[in-house]
């Protein structure tokens, strides 16, 4: 029983509502009922831990107010598209995700229309930043070229401005995913200061820069679930968002770095890929979080192909093969993803590793 409920019997008590052996005794069933509660979540077979719950949509309502705000920016977009210039219609978009954030994410607190909003309004708010300091009819593709002409100094009050932005709305509105935005929102400033610095520096070294940019996002996600590794609170939803983040960060860019670029071009780098895949299912199952999994999967059913593609099997069998064997290897894992974490956190339990990893069930 929480001590909430033990002040509120106390007080009933003193306002003479209750007697003090009713309220003994009230106190006793409801301990005993939050004995229950308990056993019955550590009989669960999937406790909230393992099933890494994601709470961005609690309802059809969610997903219906969803549909409605994503026909509105198209529309409003589309219809000012040719009448005004982008930087005027990204600011447009921007002013208006902010109304409506003042809804349906601070007032109504409807879970997937903030989430939808937060992650649609630093890149506006960022164009129309680029609008105002670069040129009225500037694109995401003019950040592009900036790099490739050694201008990328003209970005730095954009990308300085839309992350001040997107930290204010996530002040304002406290969404989840708002923290993996801004942290994003943090390392493309630090990429376009490094490239200002040291023109093409970036370009030429995007994947050592995409991996840093990855596990920094991984540590930040880290962060987060050592203060919640029961993942009750919603901590664990930031950091499953900077997870999802920094997993494609990071497979890319080892994949890249260790395979030259040429992921699939023999069983050689099939092979790379595969030795990979199965390093990046370890660390995922020793943190617990798929996302990091899940975003290998796709590496991971190419390198199965090419392997396949060797043993001579005609194109339908290979396919056929391929989607086989990583359908069973998911099912399996997933089946077994507890008893595989006991084996694997059991080296360091007791260490300082389990301040940032949940306990195996």
């Amino acid at each position: 029983m929480t001590e909430v409920l033990e002040r509120r019997l106390q007080d009933a008590v003193s306002a003479g509502l209750l007697d003090a052996g009713l309220a003994g005794r009230l106190k006793v069933f409801w301990q005993e009922q939050d004995r229950l509660g308990v056993e019955a979540q550590a009989s669960d077979p999937v406790s909230r831990v393992d099933a890494e719950e994601v709470r961005f949509v609690r309802g059809f309502h969610d997903i219906f107010i969803a549909i409605g705000l994503s026909l509105f920016m198209v529309g409003l977009v589309y219809g000012l598209k040719g009448l005004v210039p982008m930087g005027v219609t990204a600011a447009a978009g921007a002013a208006a995700i902010w109304g409506l954030s003042e809804i349906f994410a601070r007032r109504m607190r409807l879970a997937l229309p903030s989430f939808l909003l937060t992650i649609l309004f630093t890149p506006f708010f960022f164009l129309a930043c680029l609008g105002l300091f670069v040129g009225e009819n500037s694109t995401a593709a003019s950040a592009g070229n900036a790099f490739d002409n050694s201008e990328a100094q003209v970005l730095i009050l954009p990308a300085l401005i839309a992350t001040l932005g997107a930290s204010l709305h996530l002040w304002r509105f406290r969404v989840p995913v708002g923290f993996a935005v801004v942290t994003a929102g943090v390392l493309f400033l630090a990429v376009v200061l490094v490239e200002t610095a040291v023109p093409h520096l970036v370009q030429n070294n995007i994947a050592w820069f995409t991996l840093v940019a990855g596990l920094a996002s991984f540590l930040a996600g880290m962060v987060f679930d050592s203060r919640d590794l029961t993942r009750s609170t919603i901590n664990s939803d930031k950091g499953f968002w900077l997870h999802l983040m920094a997993a494609p960060l990071i497979v890319h860019s080892i994949l890249n770095l260790a395979t030259g670029g040429d992921y699939f071009s023999d069983t050689g780098s099939a092979a790379i890929v595969i030795a990979m895949f199965l390093l990046l299912s370890f660390v995922a199952i020793l943190v617990d979080r798929r996302a990091l999994l899940v975003s290998g999967l796709g590496y991971f059913g190419v390198a199965l192909g090419v392997l396949l593609s060797e043993a001579e099997l005609s194109g339908e069998a290979g396919v056929a093969g391929t989607l086989l064997v990583l359908g069973c290897f998911i099912l399996l894992l997933g089946s077994a993803w507890r008893i595989v974490r006991r084996v694997l956190v059991a080296p360091v339990a007791g260490t300082p590793v389990m301040r940032f990893i949940p306990a195996a069930s």
